[in-house]
Formats: C-alpha cells, structure tokens, sequence
C-alpha cells in the first residue's frame, strides 16, 4: 500500500519535542459520534500554527508564506469528545524551502492518531529559501522518523475522467484562510464529503445520513494550487483496490480540466445496519473503480 510513513511510527509522548494540551469539541464529532478525520486535520494546523508563530514567525519576510503542500492523518482508535487530548509535533525534514512535520494525538500515554505534513515557504509565488534564523528553530525541533514524502502517481489521476464519479462543489466565503484561497482543512472537508456522497449514492440516502462506519481511517491530502473564491469545482472520487474488508479510494479535484489537488483513503467497506447486522458494500463498489484513460 506505499512506503512506510512516520504516521505509522509510533513513538512513546517523550519523544516529542513539543506537546501541546487540546481540548475536543462538539463541533469536531462526526455522525459515528467521534473526532473525525477533518478535526483532526485542524488539529494539526493548531499544533503547527502554534509553534511556527512561537518559534520563526517574527523572522519570516514580510510578503513570504507558509503554504501546505500535503498533509496525512491517520486514526489509530476512536477519539471521542470526553477528556483532554495532547499533541506531539516534531519535525523530520528541513530542505532548503521545504520541510516536513510529524504529528501525534495521545489520550493519557495511548496513542490514537498519527499524522504528518510538509510545508513550503514561497515568496511572490514561487517557493524561496528559508532564512537562517527559521532553519534553526526547525533543527531544535528534530524528532526521530522518515521524512513526509509525496508518492509518485500514475499520470492518470491527474485526469478528470478516470473518475466515474462526480461532485459539483461550490467555494464558500467562510472557507477562505488569510491568504485568500479555501483553507486547508475545509479541502480535507471537500474529500470526505466526496466519499460520503459516493457511499449514499451507492446505499442510498438513509434518514440523518451517510451510515457510520464508512468513515476512511486514512486519509492523505495533496494541494497542487490554489482554490479559490468564487467558484465551482469538480471533486472526483474512484475505488483503487478492494479487498475483503477495507476500500482503497483516489480523489481529484479540477478546475474545468486542471487537477488542483488530489488525496488517498482507506476505509472499511463492511458495515453495521440499525439491527446490527453487517453489509458489504463491496460488490456495490466495482463499478466504481478508476478508469482507464
């Protein structure tokens, strides 16, 4: 399924240079009344913002960016509401103008998610050395573990039609971040709701829902440009692979024929009904594999 990733590393709370305390939210649950994946995605910006502000803010130029380029997250066990949580960050690539972030969410000393990102520093939109100062901070926050790193993908995923299906999403002024283009979480957002219209599209569309259970455990965001406000865009999903449990699914998002991001999830495709009997959602899957183009 790809190669090996510091998001399935796991590291003991101590290993991490910085731990930060986070609170859940109502606001984060999803149906299955968990964290869900989105959360936790804007977790991992809190716990970046935090530290990037703390450590290097005050030395980055003026017109220079802090620009995503990918972000993983994986749930390890359910993260319910009640209780406190702590983030450990630590960072396990520094290039010259990119580096690489990783992350894990402890309840007590268990750990229950994992992630990982990169981030680009970009000046008048191309992307620009750090300065010295910021390279410094980034080497006091070393931990141990692979550096995030984009897979290469088949050429085909950048192509609108090797997606069998559709959704039309259009930009929301409330999902703009301070650099004018749709933030990085309500993306992650954009993908999840691709795969639940996919699985209601398949089921059809129970009361209160998509099922619960669908949810990917794994999900991995790539942002290739910039999406922005006003518009409407084209958000592709296709089922990867299946086997007897889980579904693999690839994601693309275009702008009429221009892919402007793409992103990976694993999820169950076995279900538990309101009689607690289980589906397969499987068989009902197939005609949604990727196409060849």
């Amino acid at each position: 399924m790809g190669l090996v990733t510091s998001t399935q590393l796991l590291l003991p709370p101590s290993s991490y240079p910085v731990l930060l305390e986070h609170d859940a939210r109502y606001s984060d649950l999803d149906p299955s009344r968990r964290i869900g994946r989105d959360a936790l995605v804007r977790w991992f910006e809190d716990a970046r913002v935090s530290v990037e502000r703390t450590r290097f803010g005050a030395d980055l130029p003026a017109r220079a960016q802090l620009l995503l380029a990918s972000v993983r997250v994986d749930v390890l066990a359910p993260l319910r509401v009640a209780g406190s949580y702590r983030i450990g960050l630590g960072v396990t690539h520094v290039g010259t103008s990119s580096f690489a972030y990783s992350y894990a969410v402890f309840a007590d000393d268990e750990c229950v998610a994992t992630g990982e990102s990169v981030s680009v520093h970009a000046a008048h939109g191309r992307p620009a050395p750090l300065p010295a100062s910021a390279l410094a901070a980034l080497e006091e926050l070393r931990v141990d573990g692979p550096a995030a790193a984009r897979p290469e993908l088949d050429p085909a995923r950048r192509v609108r039609e090797a997606y069998p299906f559709r959704l039309d999403v259009r930009t929301r002024f409330g999902d703009l971040d301070t650099n004018r283009h749709v933030n990085n979480v309500a993306l992650a957002g954009w993908y999840l709701d691709g795969l639940a219209e996919l699985h209601t599209d398949v089921l059809g569309y129970p009361t209160g829902g998509p099922l619960d259970g669908l949810a990917p455990s794994s999900l991995s965001v790539q942002y290739l440009d910039e999406v922005r406000y006003p518009g409407i865009y084209q958000l592709r999903v296709g089922v990867v692979e299946l086997d007897e449990t889980t579904a693999r699914y690839a994601c693309g998002l275009f702008d009429g024929p221009r892919c402007i991001g793409l992103a990976d999830a694993v999820g169950s495709h076995r279900v538990l009904d309101e009689d607690g009997v289980v589906g397969d959602l499987g068989a009902l899957l197939e005609p949604f594999r990727m196409r060849s183009v």
